[in-house]
């Protein structure tokens, strides 16, 4: 019987880092949902005047969703959830890059299931830099994988709010989002990616 067939209404976990969730008694059946963390956003370019090189939106986290027929009532179940990536504080390699979010990990019965961070966005000034804004990665035999979405990359040039952070793909509210990049003589937009997540059901 699933949390469901028993009258239990689902867990949310939010908090990052190890966290743990006892198997309520007369359950043998769970759905687990994993988002890792959203990368953070880039730091908009240095200029003289317009145009202001936009920074990268960070990627967003990756999610696994997988069904568990066989657990046991009061079995301890551990789970990692990845934090959101920091946002870069300089807009070029010679400064602090942003950070890409943390994989929210599980593994159960020999099997590691991986719900990949995003990784962050390029400073305005470092567009070809390692962070390319790209989505994760979701791995984990027999589970429903799907990649995070694509930040907006970092351009050379423009004032318009074109760094966007990726998208979250979770079921429900914005976990594993990234972070947008800053754009614009204030660098507006700018933020860390938020963090992943789970929902067992």
């Amino acid at each position: 019987m699933s949390l469901t067939d028993r009258g239990i209404v689902p867990t949310t976990i939010t908090n990052t880092g190890s966290q743990t969730f006892v198997v309520p008694r007369g359950v043998d059946k769970l759905t687990i949902e994993m988002v890792g963390g959203g990368g953070g956003g880039g730091k908009r370019g240095k200029s003289v005047g317009s145009p202001w090189p936009n920074g990268g939106g960070g990627g967003s986290g990756a999610k696994v969703v997988v069904t568990l027929t066989d657990v046991e009532s009061g079995s301890t179940l551990t789970f990692n959830v990845g934090a959101g990536g920091n946002k870069g504080t300089h807009p070029s390699s010679s400064g602090g890059r942003s950070t890409a979010g943390g994989d929210t990990t599980f593994t159960y019965g020999g099997v590691t299931y991986t719900a990949g961070g995003g990784n962050g966005g390029n400073g305005g000034n470092d567009t070809t830099g390692p962070m390319d804004s790209s989505g994760g990665t979701a791995t984990g035999t027999g589970a429903t994988l799907t990649s995070g979405n694509d930040g907006d990359a970092a351009a050379s040039g423009g004032d318009a709010d074109d760094s966007d952070g990726g998208d979250s793909v979770a079921s429900t509210g914005s976990y594993g989002a990234g972070g947008d990049g800053g754009y614009g003589p204030s660098n507006s937009g700018w933020q860390d990616g938020t963090d992943g997540f789970v929902k067992i059901t």
